[in-house]
């Protein structure tokens, strides 16, 4: 049935059913946006009535809040270590320590954060509802905006369902594996993977079966938020396409990759078929191009990922491997929910969810701990950065996740909101106060302006004892194979770097900061790198961001990298 379903249901039914849903659904929510203000006000007095008796409202006071003034009185803004307490007697079972008694908790979800250490969020139905809702909003607005597509298959992949237990026995499972499984009935014949695969821990050997698996479909969209992880994929099925093909022949799945037996057993049922046929195809494009590139085999399938941020950078890239795909940022996505919804294709910023919390906004540059007076939505100047604060559904309230956003325009009175980084994500040895987005930036120039493809790349702040500090950039050798330049590419980050801090620009005139040193770590240093995170932190690598800064490390580089110096 998994295989067939598809078939079965006409490319004109499937294009009536989602614009029928999509009416039904995206025009009354985008209908809301110019009265945004009093949409989300609304959601939130109404969240605290609910949650008046909940442990944390009766510490806050809520039966007294009655506006805005008295919410943002009575509640501080937060960072995770001060909800852990409540989310901690929740998971033991105390649900009515954040959870009104008209709502249910599910499970919980979990995540790293930004000091990497993993945190639990609630699910309750009604954050899941929310969840869902507003992920509908998102991917019925992208249906409708490229219906050539609708009928064909999506390839998603998503993280671990089984994340172990809490102490009352509450199941543990990451945000993508959650949504993977409550897709709406309809859509999920289309899913081009069994949801098993996801299961398989090794990133290889998940990334070759998707492929196996994804291959023998007509793929029209591809949902993965991470760029470099849909490079990594398409990179895997150039490198390993001898397997491939001989595996889409034989209908077999190699035995060379680390697939646990139970999950191979349980893929095997599920449609790997002989194809010799396709085989054939994709022999031929790799005989006569020297590659296979999603490009050569599949019809420019529409994109999701990040097109913004730090882990943004790397969608730059996407049609060398991909074509012309169409790209739609996947929005500001965390854990704790789904906080944007961007409506265009190739534009990364997007509205606020509308219905699914409420959302303030602290200038960047203010204490969170010392202010208590936050910038409405409708009132945000425009190109300035602020901290995201918000209250979700999940028994956050006035939650300071820690991302800087800026406004890049509105919609109505909702503001089309940016994800730039990590608000800690910032280097200062002498005061330059460079940061992550900074970073990437004029790297990604730099390579722009030498034509160099650029992979990942970090940068670690480095204080010796009787040295003037400096910057190491780490690049994989493969990048830079030149020497030459290696160190005009390093130059050029230096300059690009002084254009867009003027106190980088300071302090490296001044000479209090030497020049930026070129490490040329080894091929697959990040890969390594980042499943020795993933594994550390006990969480998967989907929505692993890699760290544009990394600060004081054990990490060793230097002793097996080529070591490049500008003096």
């Amino acid at each position: 049935m998994w295989n067939t379903l598809t078939d079965l249901v006409p490319r004109p039914v499937s294009r009536l059913f989602i614009h029928q849903l999509s009416r039904s659904l995206v025009d009354p929510y985008l209908a809301k946006l110019p009265r945004f203000s009093h949409h989300q006000e609304a959601w939130l007095l109404n969240r605290i009535k609910l949650c008046s008796t909940t442990r944390f409202g009766q510490d806050h006071h809520f039966h007294h809040i009655k506006n805005l003034s008295d919410f943002q009185r009575q509640v501080p803004i937060s960072s995770y270590d001060y909800f852990a307490p409540y989310i901690n007697q929740v998971a033991e079972g105390k649900t009515e320590a954040l959870i009104p008694n008209t709502e249910k908790l599910l499970q919980f979800t979990i995540t790293t954060g930004s000091s990497g250490i993993p945190k639990l969020n609630p699910v309750t139905n009604t954050w899941l509802k929310e969840y869902k809702n507003t992920w509908a909003v998102w991917g019925l607005k992208l249906f409708r905006d490229h219906p050539a597509h609708i009928g064909s298959h999506i390839l998603q992949m998503a993280g671990s369902w089984d994340m172990g237990k809490t102490a009352g026995g509450y199941q543990i499972s990451m945000v993508s594996a959650l949504l993977a499984r409550i897709q709406h009935p309809f859509l999920k014949p289309y899913y081009a993977i069994p949801l098993i695969l996801n299961e398989v821990p090794d990133p290889l050997a998940r990334h070759y079966a998707a492929l196996r698996f994804a291959l023998k479909r007509n793929i029209g969209w591809i949902m993965l938020m991470n760029p470099g992880t849909l490079i990594r994929l398409a990179e895997i099925g150039d490198t390993y396409k001898t397997e491939l093909i001989k595996d889409i022949h034989d209908g077999t799945l190699s035995s060379s990759f680390d697939i646990p037996n139970r999950l191979r057993a349980q893929l095997k049922t599920q449609g790997q078929l002989k194809n010799p046929r396709l085989a054939k195809k994709l022999a031929t494009i790799a005989e006569q191009t020297g590659h296979l590139y999603p490009l050569d085999y599949w019809n420019q399938p529409v994109i999701g990922c990040w097109l913004g941020g730090t882990a943004g950078y790397q969608s730059r890239y996407l049609s060398q491997y991909f074509g012309n795909s169409p790209l739609r940022d996947m929005g500001l996505v965390s854990s704790e929910g789904r906080h944007t919804i961007p409506l265009e294709d190739t534009y990364p910023h997007g509205i606020p969810a509308l219905d699914a919390g409420y959302y303030e906004f602290l200038p960047k540059g203010q204490d969170p701990a010392k202010s208590s007076s936050t910038v409405p939505a409708h009132e945000l100047d425009m190109d300035q950065e602020y901290r995201l604060i918000m209250t979700t559904s999940a028994g956050y309230y006035r939650f300071d996740i820690g991302d800087l956003v800026k406004c890049k325009g509105f919609v109505g009175q909702a503001p089309l909101l940016e994800f730039i980084q990590k608000a800690d994500r910032v280097a200062d040895l002498e005061g330059e106060k460079v940061t992550e987005h900074q970073v990437l930036e004029a790297a990604h120039h730099a390579a722009k302006s030498l034509d160099i493809k650029l992979g990942l790349l970090s940068a670690i702040p480095v204080r010796l004892n009787h040295e003037q500090p400096h910057y190491d950039f780490l690049v994989e050798i493969t990048d830079l194979p030149d020497e030459a330049l290696a160190k005009r590419f390093m130059a050029q980050i230096d300059q690009e770097l002084g254009r867009l801090n003027f106190l980088w620009r300071a302090r490296r005139l001044e000479g209090v900061i030497k020049s930026p040193r070129l490490y040329l770590v080894p091929k697959g240093f990040f890969a390594e790198y980042q499943q020795k995170q993933v594994t550390d932190r006990g969480t998967g690598d989907y929505q692993y961001k890699h760290p544009g800064i990394i600060y004081q490390t054990t990490m060793e580089y230097a002793s097996n990298s080529n070591y490049i110096s500008l003096e």
